[in-house]
């Protein structure tokens, strides 16, 4: 392959095309995340975590590794771009709907709902928000504000009577069979009807007779076709062409109305988004992931390793003669510890790498894309945390020490719990042993 003079990258991918060497491929990746992340902050405003974004472009930055071709004299950077942004689209496109609401909100409804439901069967009423928080243990006004939310991610169908809360849909036959019944006071807004006039006048003469009959006369189907002397079946067949037409001709209103209204709720969920997520996913003292999250975190990850034949590293960190410092220098000193570890991982880890506070002294790593490799992160690791002067002098430095473990799906397991089971052995091995670094299954 002829590399182009013109393109920053033509020279790795030259290489990794001829060796297939892994750390190339790396490098390259490496070098051209910031691309990754220009492109997924395009779709900042598709309802999904931009960080998602990045790792499904992430992944069709690696697939446009594999796959380019240097003969065909286009670069890199262009061929790259556009399987970023397909990967993107595709994932997008897989998970999108017309109105999608945050991972988050979502789950967190959806803790609230079965919340409602255990409730209610135990009062025998519907709960408060009052005891819907208690029951959760999450503050009341949190609370208040996932439930001002559920309502405004559903669009309605426009053959959906008002008030109707099931499939969306609405037939010809069921409106024979039971007829909305409206308040005599009940008006269609202005704006409203106005549309639906202008939608009507560009119907045929005959299909608009039958809307008109059927919808605005009350008249049935068998009444419509005595009245102008067709069939019943032929009536029903112009009502359903009358309507797909309507559809069709006030479907751009509805679409823009629909994005007003998710202009308008963008403020809104963003400002209540700063509030929740630190209390939802956030460790309060180092700022990191918290465990629940990440274990949720790395669900999605091997739903993505299984579907690409992808590597993952688990690490394990476990901050070896924790207690003894804490019971020496106190909390304060011990906190100030942890946050000090903290700072290195994540100045150590990729943009694309996760990390949590796994409990009192341990943390959790997700490296994607990442194998044995993985190795030379921790043995960094644990030099850093060797070489910090924890406690008020220098003689308590290395009172902790940092082991790591590691577990590389699918090696060392096929799910979370099997992944952080072989992490953690590998750990109870580096403790024994006075290792720093020990790696499931070596």
């Amino acid at each position: 392959m002829n590399a182009r003079p013109d393109d920053p990258l033509a020279l790795l991918v030259a290489e990794y095309l001829r060796t297939r060497d892994t750390a190339v491929r790396d490098e390259i990746v490496l070098a051209a995340i910031d691309l990754v992340e220009h492109i997924a902050q395009r779709y900042r405003f598709a309802a999904e975590p931009v960080e998602d974004l990045i790792q499904e472009g992430t992944i069709g930055l690696i697939n446009a590794v594999e796959m380019f071709d240097g003969s065909r004299g286009v670069k890199f950077t262009t061929y790259a771009s556009h399987a970023v942004q397909g990967a993107i689209q595709h994932y997008l496109r897989d998970k999108g709907k017309l109105i999608r609401e945050p991972g988050w909100l979502h789950d967190l409804n959806q803790k609230i709902g079965k919340a409602r439901g255990r409730l209610n069967h135990t009062l025998g009423r519907e709960p408060s928000s009052a005891e819907l928080a208690a029951d959760l243990q999450m503050p009341e006004q949190q609370v208040s504000d996932a439930l001002a939310t559920r309502g405004v991610f559903r669009v309605s169908s426009l053959e959906q009577p008002q008030g109707d809360e099931g499939d969306g849909t609405y037939s010809v036959v069921e409106h024979d069979a039971a007829r909305v019944e409206l308040p005599e006071n009940a008006e269609t807004p202005v704006v409203d009807r106005l549309a639906i006039e202008e939608a009507l006048g560009r119907l045929r003469a005959m299909e608009r007779q039958v809307v008109l009959d059927f919808f605005f006369n009350d008249l049935s189907k068998t009444e419509i076709a005595r009245r102008l002397g067709y069939s019943s079946s032929h009536v029903a067949h112009l009502l359903r062409r009358a309507l797909k037409q309507l559809k069709d001709a006030l479907i751009v209103d509805e679409r823009n109305l629909v994005r007003r209204q998710l202009r308008s709720l963008e403020g809104q969920l963003a400002d209540y988004a700063r509030r929740v997520e630190e209390e939802t996913i956030r460790d309060d003292l180092t700022g990191l992931y918290n465990r629940r999250y990440l274990l949720d975190r790395l669900d999605e990850e091997l739903s993505r390793c299984q579907r690409y034949g992808f590597l993952l590293s688990v690490v394990l960190v476990d901050l070896d003669g924790f207690e003894a410092y804490l019971g020496e220098h106190g909390r304060a000193e011990a906190d100030q510890a942890l946050m000090a570890v903290a700072r290195l991982l994540t100045a150590a880890s990729r943009r694309i790498d996760r990390i949590c506070r796994y409990d009192e002294r341990r943390f959790l790593l997700l490296l994607p894309n990442t194998g044995q490799q993985s190795t030379v992160l921790c043995e960094r690791l644990v030099a850093a945390v060797d070489a910090l002067e924890l406690g008020p002098g220098a003689a308590d430095a290395g009172r902790i020490r940092a082991v790591c473990g590691i577990a590389v799906y699918p090696l060392a397991g096929a799910d979370a719990d099997a992944l952080i089971a072989a992490a953690n052995d590998a750990v109870v091995r580096g403790r024994a042993s006075g290792q720093g670094v020990v790696i499931s299954g070596a």
